[in-house]
Parts: structure tokens; sequence; C-alpha cells
């Protein structure tokens, strides 16, 4: 997990979430060089403004190309598979925090451990964020919380409160991250690895047993090779690349 007392001064200020408006153009992504063209993604987007399309185009242009072109490449072919809108959703939060680490920080520190239906004051917030970051502001306070409302982690209560939401356990997400950020061809995964990794976090799980229940069904499945435990060491071994298990759709 992140270290919450390190400063990250050199961290980019993260961008406006826009969180339906990159759900609509990943949907419809031509290719994957289109996901880094500020120019052509300002052309998608629902804004009277020329400047407002502009600015937005960039700052959507900015987060894509903070990920590495193959999860680029992976997630215009999950676009293009026709899976269900809540599907990319699903895949776009663990992207999403990937290229905004400020948000990804105060998102595992503050946010993560708390239990579902929780109740966290905006001042909370705040004050971790003056503590934490050495570019401490009243904007990056407001666009962090942003970022962490629209894509559903946060719902507010009141004016000053806000309630931790629950996505439960969406174990085909899971197959698909793992298999996006790990596992492009079929290889052996140990579990410590992906348990290290914050994926599985950012999809909603709280306990990384219900990980585990999820690589037991998808054995169960098919859709891995095996799941096991080789001289006290747990891990699985995938079946499918990353097209191929596009191609078998959601069996969990």
């Amino acid at each position: 997990m992140v270290d919450a007392g390190n400063r990250t001064e050199s961290i980019s200020f993260p961008q406006e979430p826009l969180w339906k408006e990159t759900l609509e153009v990943i949907k419809g992504a031509e290719d994957v060089g289109f996901l880094s063209d500020a120019k052509s993604l300002a052309l998608k987007l629902p804004f009277n403004s020329k400047e407002t399309r502009e600015r937005y185009g960039q700052a959507m242009a900015t987060r894509f190309s903070r990920l590495d072109p193959s999860i680029r490449q992976g997630l215009v072919d999950l676009a293009r598979s026709n899976v269900e809108i809540s599907i990319i959703e699903q895949i776009w939060r663990v992207l999403f925090c990937m290229a905004e680490p400020l948000v990804a920080q105060v998102f595992l520190e503050m946010i993560w451990p708390r239990e579902p239906g929780t109740f966290i004051n905006r001042t909370e917030i705040r004050s971790y964020i003056e503590t934490a970051f050495q570019q401490q502001s009243a904007k990056l306070h407001q666009r962090i919380v942003s970022c962490l409302r629209q894509p559903g982690y946060l719902m507010p209560q009141g004016k000053q409160d806000l309630i931790v939401v629950s996505f439960g356990n969406p174990e085909y997400a899971l197959m698909l991250s793992t298999h996006l950020l790990m596992a492009h061809s079929p290889r052996t995964i140990r579990l410590s690895e992906i348990e290290e990794s914050n994926h599985w976090r950012f999809l909603g799980f709280r306990k990384f047993d219900h990980v585990r229940l999820g690589f037991r069904s998808a054995e169960a499945k098919g859709l891995i090779m095996r799941y096991a435990n080789v001289d006290h060491l747990e891990q699985i071994t995938t079946r499918y690349t990353w097209q191929e298990l596009l191609s078998k759709g959601n069996k969990l």
C-alpha cells in the first residue's frame, strides 16, 4: 500500500475526473492512439464551449497517457468486446486510481480501511491532505474529493459528511484486471504478488480471503488453469491470453 508518510510533491495534480464522459469515450474508442489524442477526444465531448471541450480533452489525454500503452490497448480491447458498461466502469476504477496516485493514496489510507456505510467528515480528508501533501491547497482537497465521489467510492450525506460505498466482490472484474495488469499471456502468479498489488482494493474487495474465493470460483469455471498451494506458496496459473479471456465473456 501507499506510504502515507511520504511527501508527494513531485506527483502530478489530479485531473478533473470527468467520469461519465470518460466511460463514453472508452466505449467508443476507435484505437489506442485515440485515447492520448487531446484534439480527437475534445471532438467527442458533449460541451457547448470549445474551450471547455479542449480543456477536458487535454485532461483526459493526460490521464490516459499516464498508463502503459499495453494497458491502454487492453482497455480498448475490453471496450470492443461488447462487455456491459458496468464492467468497463469497474476496470476503469482500477486504472483511474493507477493514473491518479494522489487520489489512490487518499483512497487507500482514508477510505478503503473503513467499513462500507461508515461516515467520514470532509474535514478529516482535508486534514489528511494538509499533512500528507506539500502541494496542499483548497483546490487539491476539492479535486480529490470529486475524484473519490464520481467513481462512486464516496456518497455525500449532508453538507459535511460522506459515506463509504461498497461494490461487493466483483469476481469477473477481478479476473479481467488481474489478466490486464499481470498476465496478458498464460503464466503462474503468486498470490502474494496479487495481494501486494492494489487493484483488488480499487475494485472494492475488502478482504483478501474474498479474492481467494474469486480465484477458486474462476478455477471451477475453467477461467484459470488452477489455484494451487505449492511448497506453502499459494499461486494461480492462468489459462488464456487477454484476447481469449475477453472472448469467453462473463462466466462468473
